[in-house]
């Protein structure tokens, strides 16, 4: 064979080998990527109702991948052994074996606690028999109401052997979730009646006037709110603060006092409108007055003694009937 001849056969087996070689890589590689071992988790969190195989083993492949069991009820768990675990992994036509028999896998059911608003609108329903009024409130007296849902859901509760005492106005009850698996908690606490009672949006001193705008409706529980706390709005504004009040407190009437614009003994201007006629008179104050009170007042010029209503500082207005009296 020429030099010629046998360069070109040199050539072909190297082309053939390296394409052997690739071939070979790729095959190694697929078998690689079909042989990625399975990895156990010891402890492992579900939030659905249902364990699959995938979430006890990392790397299973999505085509074999199935629902092994039940999922345990909410806050409880699930162990599985060793001989459990090389089972459902054969099932599925996987490799994997323990290295030992004390291989676990523990399944743990996503919780959370049943938000205590919730047991209160329970309670709240099954007191309403009770004639407790229009407005109330439950204290619970549980620190902790051991009573566990599934992430995300919202349950159903229900009250049963209900025993409230009218006097101290406390209360004991089972409550438990309705299809839950648990068992019912024992809570109890107390019923607060409640009222609404108006209240300042910010701090007041004394000489600052009440108007409308400064008040705002409150609840409060009904026991803090005595015969002297003021209820109505009427009996707020135009008045001011006797003593410094703070912002949402409840307001009692000795915290407050008429916002007298005019003194005893000031020189007033009586004011009478009939019709387009204005009609005015001077005269002394009797008696102080805020705006909106009546006063008696004595006519400077008649020296008849007149009542009066305050409309403004310094200034009183006098009904039709006691026009002649002005003059």
């Amino acid at each position: 064979m020429n030099r010629t001849a046998r360069t070109i056969a040199s050539a072909l087996i190297g082309a053939a080998m390296l394409g052997t070689s690739c071939l070979a890589g790729i095959g190694q590689a697929a078998a690689a990527a079909e042989g990625i071992p399975l990895i156990l988790k010891q402890r492992v969190v579900v939030g659905g109702d249902g364990v699959r195989l995938s979430d006890l083993f990392a790397n299973v492949p999505p085509e074999s991948d199935g629902r092994i069991a039940d999922s345990p009820a909410p806050g409880d768990r699930m162990v599985l052994g060793a001989r459990q675990l090389f089972h459902y992994a054969k099932s599925f036509g996987l490799i994997w074996r323990p290295r030992d028999a004390k291989v676990y896998s523990e399944i743990v059911r996503d919780a959370a606690p049943v938000p205590p608003e919730l047991i209160r609108e329970a309670l709240a329903d099954a007191l309403a028999r009770e004639q407790l009024g229009d407005d109330f409130d439950i204290q619970l007296f549980n620190r902790d109401v051991p009573l566990l849902v599934a992430t995300g859901e919202r349950p159903t509760l229900q009250v049963r052997n209900l025993v409230f005492d009218p006097r101290s106005r406390r209360f004991d009850a089972a409550i438990s979730l309705i299809g839950g698996e648990s068992s019912p908690v024992i809570v109890n606490g107390r019923v607060e009646p409640m009222v609404s009672v108006p209240v300042l949006r910010t701090h007041a001193m004394p000489g600052d006037l009440i108007r409308q705008d400064d008040i705002q409706w409150q609840r409060v529980e009904a026991r803090r709110a005595g015969p002297n706390t003021i209820s109505r709005l009427e009996d707020l504004i135009g008045n001011t603060p006797r003593r410094p009040i703070t912002a949402g407190q409840a307001i009692r009437t000795t915290d407050v006092l008429p916002n007298y614009v005019i003194a005893k003994g000031d020189l007033v201007t009586i004011v009478l409108k009939a019709g387009t006629m204005t009609l005015t008179a001077s005269a002394e104050a009797l008696q102080k007055g805020a705006v909106g009170e009546i006063i008696r007042v004595r006519n400077n010029q008649s020296r008849k003694v007149l009542e009066t209503r305050v409309i403004g500082a310094d200034t009183v207005t006098v009904a039709t009937a006691q026009i002649a009296s002005i003059n």
